[in-house]
């Protein structure tokens, strides 16, 4: 193997272990960014749902609407909690 040869093995690797760090943290702050995007999407669903709720009159509609209220609120919890955990204050 020549200098030439070894001289961009040598760069390749100083650039893949240089850039490590930078892509681990690119991933994180995209998780991060992606967490709360998803916690603002299930607080808006849980108020459509509450506001749903308020319009419906039917007996079997209004079970089915507090169900739903229940499955937003447990959503929206579920991803406070994956954010306090993975990216804490």
């Amino acid at each position: 193997m020549d200098y030439k040869e070894r001289g961009k093995r040598i760069i390749k690797l100083a650039n893949v272990l240089s850039f490590k760090p930078i892509e681990e943290k690119y991933t994180a702050e995209y998780e991060k960014k992606e967490l709360i995007e998803d916690l603002k999407a299930a607080h808006r669903e849980w108020k459509d749902k509450e506001s749903h709720f308020n319009d419906v009159t039917d007996p079997d509609l209004i079970d089915h609407a507090i169900y739903e209220i229940e499955a937003s609120k447990i959503k929206y919890f579920y991803f406070l909690k994956k954010i306090k955990e993975n990216h804490p204050l």
